[in-house]
């Protein structure tokens, strides 16, 4: 058998490759352990170093197999030694620039130059460091000097140690701080992805005859306060979400797309109460919201692993080169685990946590995306119509993949809403399951729980098939319950509008904090509406894509309160208090105006009818957005003074085809 000393550079080299490899994906592993935002087990953290420290090991392998080619053809090199050594400098450089280069580009796109040039060069001198040193050890070699313990296992030992250290970092973490006192109360906020409020029964007239029942929402609505028209300012997932962590409308955050991030310069509320001292997490169930959109803030644990096997494993970096030649070359749509996770894993995960830390002031956000398209069967009883998981009455994903070439029906969208009904009922049954299973938690402290969607859906209305675009209501008006921890009003269902932005003032309402240190914001206390019944609900400015092509432009709106004059019998005149809703399609100088409350289905439009409340609504939004109004041959024309803002995304291309397969951006 040839011993290994007397290999030739290109055959030797990969097997020297392997355990720098191997040795580099425990450095990785140790990095994930200062950055992941994952709970993880001892067991999941070592199994994650460990894959860590395979695929780098394969990696090296893989980098090794040219540079012994070059070691073994380049002339000059005067021993055998020299080559081997050659080969593992050049392997070592090829694998420092396999994680510093993309670093080197963040800096760069951050305009720290000079820290960027710092990361260009360091592979090289990470090379030349294993230059030095593999040249010594393996003269020695050369001139017969055993070794107890050969490079092989020297790596793989190494290698192991530091995936062990990288565990226990991760499975030690505590969470919360000491500024939390044993008594303060705790915050559940459930976010159900695109659930309409009218498929909520609890604000039907007639439960009966609502599209679907949800005995578990219905259940909490009476035990806690309902919000008849809590609307969302922008129905979609990542700036409605911002909007009820920061307490500030999208148009402020800049925060207008999924593909946007939210700027560290806001102050969520998760930061608010880390700073409190709460422990605090995050469990979601979608690439909408995962951390890269900047949500995380403030939460310690940001759990938006979406790979169903090794935890965290989505965030070792060959495996996201992999992930991008998956995105680059196949359909996004058959790799569920690439873009959701289903609730029962979703809320598993948020209960594992809850468990370990029940015994502290905690805020637990989780949040589920099974509503959201593609709308897909669960075998329920009631909806035997809808056909079997695996075997639909109507493939949703086969006319996603399609859409632009897809006729709608009305067959197709009758079937298209059962199965939607059939994703609320299945989505309403995991909540209830979820909710029994903190109960038996027995957690020793008051629980703030609120429950609602970060927008609805449009089921056919208005020409727009299946997805949320615009700023009509079944987009727009979310269901919201909320059960709280103290409230002096007897009320339970509150009539007056209400928006997403007035979460975090009413978490901190509820907990007794001083939402001062929050910066700016223009969120409300919700439960004074309760307490102080017969206030006026609060005027909201409304933004919404026209399609899934951001080129396509955006539609502003306001909804807000009005009063109208009735005549009754007896000749009295009676005010009342109304709702109504102006639309702008500022690149078609197109204006709508609806009646709300004569009109709920927004069909008959008043705008011609009503010019100074159009005149009245139309200054407002104009004077929130900035778009500038002139006039041009009697015609009004609208520029926006953000455009540019709006269509820029900062998304990769990776992020972007993953946005393209939920449906939120075209080209």
């Amino acid at each position: 058998m040839i011993a290994l000393r007397d290999l030739p550079p290109w055959a030797r080299a990969p097997i020297l490759g392997f355990g720098l490899g191997a040795v580099a994906g425990g450095f990785e592993a140790v990095k994930l352990a200062a950055t992941l935002k994952l709970a993880l087990s001892f067991g999941q953290a070592m199994a994650l170093a460990l894959a860590a420290v395979g695929m780098d090991a394969l990696l090296g392998l893989c980098f090794a197999i040219p540079a012994g080619v070059v070691a073994t053809i380049l002339p000059g090199l005067s021993s055998t030694s020299r080559r081997h050594a050659l080969g593992m400098a050049l392997t070592a450089t090829a694998l420092g620039a396999w994680f510093l280069v993309p670093a080197a580009r963040v800096l760069l796109d951050q305009g720290r130059t000079l820290a960027a040039g710092g990361f260009l060069l360091s592979p090289v001198a990470i090379g030349g460091v294993v230059w030095f040193n593999a040249a010594y050890w393996l003269r020695r070699e050369e001139v017969g000097e055993e070794h107890r313990v050969g490079w092989r296992g020297w790596s793989l030992v190494g290698a192991v140690a530091l995936s062990a250290l990288s565990a226990a970092i991760l499975s030690n973490r505590s969470f919360g701080g000491a500024q939390a006192l044993d008594d303060d109360p705790a915050v559940i906020l459930v976010t159900i992805d695109t659930l309409r409020r009218d498929h909520v029964s609890a604000y039907a007239d007639d439960p009966s005859r609502a599209p679907v029942r949800t005995p578990v929402l219905d259940a909490l609505a009476a035990e806690g306060i309902l919000y008849t028209d809590a609307i969302t300012p922008f129905p979609e997932t990542a700036p409605a979400h911002s909007a009820m962590f920061t307490g500030l409308h999208p148009y402020r955050t800049g925060m207008l797309s999924n593909g946007h991030k939210l700027s560290a310069g806001y102050t969520t509320v998760a930061e608010r109460l880390a700073a409190e001292g709460y422990a605090t997490a995050a469990f979601v169930s979608s690439f909408a919201v995962d951390s890269r959109t900047g949500l995380d803030q403030g939460f310690e644990v940001y759990d938006d692993e979406l790979f169903p096997w090794v935890r965290g494993i989505s965030e070792i970096l060959a495996a996201r080169l992999a992930t991008r030649v998956i995105l680059r070359f196949g359909d996004p749509l058959k790799f569920d685990f690439l873009l959701e996770r289903p609730a029962p894993v979703t809320f598993g995960l948020a209960l594992d946590w809850l468990a370990d830390n029940k015994d502290k002031p905690f805020f637990l956000w989780v949040h589920t995306f099974d509503v959201h398209s593609p709308y897909e069967p669960h075998g329920m009883p009631g909806f035997e119509d809808n056909g079997t998981p695996g075997a639909p009455s109507v493939d949703h994903r086969y006319i996603l993949a399609h859409e632009q070439d897809f006729t709608y029906t009305d067959e197709v969208r009758q079937k298209l809403r059962r199965l939607y009904a059939e994703e609320v009922a299945w989505t309403d049954a995991r909540l209830g399951e979820f909710l029994d299973a903190v109960d038996a938690l027995d957690i020793d402290r008051d629980v703030l729980l609120i429950v609602t969607a970060d927008h609805g859906e449009m089921l056919g209305e208005h020409a727009i098939e299946m997805n949320h675009h615009g700023v009509y209501d079944p987009a727009v008006r979310i269901p919201l319950i909320i059960r709280p921890i103290r409230v002096s009003g007897r009320s339970r269902v509150v009539d007056e509008q209400v928006r997403l932005m007035d979460l975090p003032a009413t978490i901190l309402g509820q907990l007794k904090l001083d939402p001062e240190p929050m910066g700016r914001t223009e969120s409300v206390d919700l439960l004074h509406f309760v307490d102080l019944p017969g206030q006026v609900g609060i005027p909201t400015l409304l933004m919404g894509r026209k399609t899934a092509s951001l080129a396509a432009g955006t539609l502003y709106g306001m909804r807000a309160n009005a009063t109208r004059q009735r005549t009754e019998e007896d000749g009295r005149i009676r005010t009342e208090r109304g709702r109504i809703k102006y639309i702008l399609d500022p690149d078609e100088a197109r204006e709508l105006l609806f009646d709300l409350d004569v009109d709920p289905e927004e069909l008959q439009d008043l705008s011609a009818e009503q010019p100074e409340v159009v005149e009245r609504l139309r200054g407002r939004v104009a004077q929130e957005t900035g778009i500038r109004i002139s006039e041009e041959g009697g015609r009004l024309r609208f520029t926006r003074a953000s455009q540019e803002q709006e269509h820029q995304q900062s998304a990769s291309e990776e992020d972007l085809q993953r946005l393209r397969a939920l449906g939120y951006v075209d080209e």
